[in-house]
């Protein structure tokens, strides 16, 4: 406790002598300032910085009820204790509606209660400042960021907002009060976010990373990102969720201008592998087939050549038939034709099926409900990709013997699992050396599950094997029966 400054207003000297020797007892330090009326108090009040004052009922001209009246008139803010010689019940209630802190009369053990009274009013003095000045903080930092904290009662309507949402939305902070959160949701997707929060206000969690398009009063969309958590009574029952929603708008634009940025480059890099492998396959492989045939065409029309052309002839014809091979299968591998001809699930098919001979790799391959979906030439080669580079990640890494692969459809989205029953790793070491992996590998395949604004998880432990599971959000085609069934 602080250096008390006591102040006591008595007309009595004797019984000022008391009440000045039963504060020195408790608080040693304390300084005792005398009055012997309100009005000379009040004029030198400004000068002494009071901790507490201590004033009698009964004084010559100002009573001690009027005392009051004048602090409040005056916004003085001094704990006071009103003392009396009689008992009165009617003053006692008149004092404390007045702002008196406390009521005591002048009984055998006043002097007893004295000090004990006045620690009690300057430690709840000195607690009320301290949530004041919490409060004054809280407040000058809720109107100097440029975010919107709110507060929501168990129903969903908002009994707190800062003043930033009036830059944010474009309405007043009284407009707000009283509205329901999803009052401000678009029409588009409402029904979907509010029973999505009802859910979580059900389940008394916090809200985490909430992405939600919200409209302005001018009309304009603004996409806010929120978080909340649940606040509680003294019983532990649920009042409400204060929390704070951002402007991410422009973080959005820039995110999706990215990712188009990134889904040209791909494509572009589709298209010169489409380009190289057709390059590939007409003329370099045609070229090498054609000096193939030319060494088969010596070997069987040129009876007189020496045995050691023969076998330099012979040895050149299987080189050839091995490099044509080769540039075949790089061919295939650039652009494979089977994607266009027979869809995704059978080439992925074919293509797992000859992995594992070349690899010596079982792999189960099965796919399911992609009929229900149509999709276009981009994103089966991003899922072709896809499973490429998790094949060729397990031969490298996993030391696996067994892979299984799953492509389905369920609406609302396509999904693919790679799973393998070989070394695993752990998941926090390897997302580290992610930041930094500049080769073909699990970064790729990120990148690639983004730009179709899909998920990734990675579930892995050592000598545990690996999962990979990838959700691509796709919106269902509806068939012909089912147009048909809407049209009638």
């Amino acid at each position: 406790m602080e250096t008390l400054t006591v102040v006591i207003i008595e007309d009595e000297e004797a019984h000022f002598s008391l009440m000045k020797r039963a504060i020195a007892r408790e608080f040693s330090s304390a300084s005792v300032v005398h009055f012997l009326d309100a009005t000379t108090c009040l004029e030198r009040l400004d000068q002494i910085n009071p901790t507490v004052i201590i004033t009698d009922y009964l004084m010559p001209g100002m009573n001690g009820i009027e005392f009051l009246e004048v602090l409040n008139q005056q916004n003085i803010d001094a704990p006071v204790i009103m003392i009396t010689g009689q008992g009165d019940e009617n003053i006692a209630v008149r004092a404390i509606k007045s702002g008196a802190k406390d009521y005591l009369v002048k009984s055998g053990d006043f002097f007893t209660l004295l000090p004990s009274v006045i620690e009690r009013i300057v430690r709840e003095n000195e607690l009320k400042q301290s949530l004041s000045l919490s409060e004054r903080r809280f407040q000058d930092l809720a109107e100097s960021i440029f975010s919107w904290l709110w507060e929501m009662d168990v129903h969903g309507r908002y009994i707190y907002s800062n003043r930033v949402v009036e830059v944010l939305l474009g309405y007043k902070t009284d407009e707000v009060i009283g509205k329901y959160f999803y009052d401000f949701f678009s029409n588009s997707d409402k029904q979907a976010l509010k029973n999505e929060i009802y859910q979580i206000i059900e389940k008394v969690e916090p809200i985490r990373i909430f992405d939600t398009i919200f409209i302005r009063k001018d009309g304009l969309e603004v996409i806010m990102v929120t978080n909340g958590i649940p606040f509680f009574d003294k019983k532990g029952n649920l009042l409400g969720y204060r929390g704070i929603s951002q402007d991410i708008s422009e973080r959005k634009r820039t995110e999706t201008h990215i990712r188009n940025l990134s889904q040209q480059l791909i494509n572009a890099q589709e298209t010169e592998r489409q380009m190289i492998s057709y390059e590939l396959h007409d003329r370099v492989a045609q070229d090498l087939s054609v000096s193939k045939i030319e060494c088969y065409m010596l070997l069987n029309h040129q009876p007189g050549l020496q045995s050691e052309v023969k076998e330099k002839l012979l040895a050149i014809s299987n080189c050839l038939q091995g490099v044509i091979t080769s540039v075949r299968d790089l061919s295939y591998d650039l652009r494979p034709p089977v994607l266009a001809d027979m869809g995704i699930a059978e080439a992925l098919k074919i293509y797992c099926e000859e992995f594992s001979k070349k690899n010596g790799l079982e792999i189960d391959f099965q796919s399911a409900g992609l009929h229900s979906f149509s999709l276009d030439s981009n994103i089966e080669i991003h899922l072709y990709r896809l499973v490429q580079e998790g094949l060729n990640n397990i031969r490298k890494h996993a030391h696996a013997a067994q892979v299984n692969i799953m492509l389905m459809g369920a609406s609302p989205n396509i999904i693919l699992s790679i799973e393998d029953n070989g070394k695993g790793f752990d998941l926090k070491t390897r997302e580290l050396a992610l930041v930094n992996e500049k080769r073909m590998g699990l970064q790729n395949m990120k990148q690639r599950v983004n730009l179709f604004q899909g998920q990734m998880t990675i579930q892995s432990r050592p000598m545990r094997g690996t999962k990979i599971l990838i959700k691509i959000p796709f919106k269902r085609q509806k068939s012909e029966s089912e147009t048909a069934h809407i049209n009638h």
